[in-house]
């Protein structure tokens, strides 16, 4: 098994059991922590997505593009949460 697979997998464990915490009725401390899990499983998870399988054949454009790609998607998660937060509240 690769690495990349292993680190999926527990990316994906983390999110799952921040979804048990999420939906456990015993305390907001663990309602917390359970979205905490949730948002680094979930991001370990998507990004591990977007790295090569297969690193031997790898020029700098298709670099440069997987940079932008992770930078772009993240600023607009950012702006999105400043522009909606207001909103919410």
């Amino acid at each position: 098994m690769k690495a990349l697979d292993i680190v999926e997998k527990v990316a994906l464990i983390l999110a799952f059991v921040g979804l048990v915490l999420i939906f456990q009725p015993f305390t907001a401390q663990l309602l917390f922590y359970g979205f905490i899990l949730v948002g680094v499983g979930g991001f370990i998870y998507v990004y591990t997505t977007y790295l090569p399988r297969n690193p031997g054949r790898i020029n700098l454009k298709t670099i440069i593009r997987w940079i932008v790609t992770l930078v772009g998607v993240v600023v607009v998660f950012v702006v999105l949460s400043i522009n909606l937060a207001p909103l919410l509240v």
